[in-house]
């Protein structure tokens, strides 16, 4: 019945969900009414590592060669700049997500991008007598107080910014900040009140963003906070820090809590300390699992992986997973059943030394679904049928080929 209402209301949606109009939101006056996400609970490091069957290499098999190539032949562009067509048709269709949270997220996004302004003067020199290693573990230290489930640093790379934002870094560095989504939600997908937690999310981790950006500045160093929409790639800094590796379904799996994190960079000139890729044994995890290529409605994710621009990935087909994120209240089965997602890494490797196997997969539990369109549950081994109208939606003018993820 939700899909249905969703359904029926895109018309009048569409007149409401424009930028000028939720500006308004944004500037009605009053408090928020959706109070900030609770503080989750602190993660910690995997207990131990992967067991050597399932060990692959540290973040993710890369060519740097390759990679500068891809830079210099094709540049990525901003996805909202690049197809602005493409955001006015899908805008309408998360109405039942969005306008709750609307004003807070709003807030949040504007507080972030004036994080540049309260930047002072580039000192001639950093503070005298500055220990790397202890500033960063105040960052680290400052970031757990705010809130922030984890952060890590990696080196900025202008290969992995859009065109659009090139030169706009505060400095050399990239502070990948992750906070973590709340999990009951999350196994309800597909869901639009899933959604609504995703949004709810991005916007306490701007606004604690907000506060660490802060933090630098004032400790004397330059400190630029990106939107969570995305300036930068970053999957791409989040393994390089460390925090995870690439999963199958093209997402950051991190050991603590899978691709249920929402994801969002500072850029800073402080001298912190690189954090390096780690190998978690998730490649080796995702290879035997394939829950999320199998489970997939419209088969969008392929069960090997390729090269591209210098990564190797298993490359979605955005062609068919982007209209039915937009029309089937953002999808999401590929995060909802992936084991580490839904137990944890140290679950799941407990698991794969007891049995060999991996957790969950086969079970309901963790591969069935609710389908919206229909209203019917599916098991394991049952997906739903598509309407070639919900992957070529006749409203959706533009060219499926451009939508190629980074």
């Amino acid at each position: 019945m939700g899909h249905n209402l969703e359904h029926w209301l895109i018309p009048p949606m569409r007149w409401v969900m424009t930028p000028r109009r939720i500006r308004r939101i944004r500037d009605l006056p009053g408090p928020n009414l959706i109070p900030p996400l609770k503080v989750p609970p602190p993660w910690t490091a995997p207990s131990v590592g992967p067991p050597p069957e399932l060990a692959t290499v540290p973040g993710i098999l890369r060519d740097d060669d390759a990679e500068t190539r891809a830079f210099a032949e094709r540049p990525l562009h901003d996805w909202f700049r690049t197809h602005p067509e493409a955001v006015r048709w899908m805008a309408p269709h998360y109405w039942r997500s969005f306008l709750p949270v609307s004003r807070r997220l709003l807030r949040a996004r504007r507080a972030i991008h004036h994080t540049e302004r309260h930047n002072l003067a580039p000192p001639a020199s950093h503070p005298a007598g500055l220990d790397q290693e202890q500033l960063t573990l105040r960052l680290k230290e400052e970031a757990r107080r705010l809130g922030i489930s984890a952060v890590g640093v990696a080196p900025y790379d202008p290969r992995f910014t859009f065109a659009e934002y090139a030169g706009r870094n505060a400095g050399d560095r990239m502070i990948v900040c992750v906070l973590e989504q709340p999990w009951a939600a999350t196994q309800e997908l597909p869901y639009a009140g899933t959604e609504k937690a995703a949004l709810r999310t991005y916007a306490s981790l701007l606004e604690r963003m907000v506060g660490l950006a802060s933090w630098l500045q004032e400790q004397g160093f330059q400190a630029r906070a990106e939107d969570y929409e995305g300036e930068s790639i970053y999957i791409h800094y989040g393994v390089q820090a460390g925090l995870g590796q690439l999963g199958l379904n093209g997402q950051l799996l991190t050991p603590q809590a899978g691709s249920r994190c929402r994801l969002a960079g500072i850029t800073t000139d402080a001298p912190l300390v690189f954090d390096s890729p780690k190998d978690f044994g998730i490649e080796g995890i995702c290879d035997r699992c394939q829950v999320c290529v199998r489970r997939c409605p419209v088969g969008a994710i392929p069960a090997a992986r390729r090269e591209y621009r210098g990564v190797t990935k298993a490359k979605l087909n955005t062609k068919r997973c982007f209209p039915i994120v937009t029309q089937v209240a953002g999808c999401a089965i590929c995060m909802k059943v992936c084991p580490v997602q839904k137990f944890g890494l140290d679950a799941v490797l407990a698991e794969y030394r007891a049995s060999g196997q991996i957790l969950g997969k086969g079970s309901d539990e963790l591969e069935g679904y609710d389908w919206p369109v229909d209203g019917r549950h599916y098991p394991p081994g049952q997906r739903p049928r598509i309407a070639e109208e919900l992957v070529a939606p006749p409203a959706l003018t533009f060219d499926p080929a451009r939508l190629a993820p980074p």
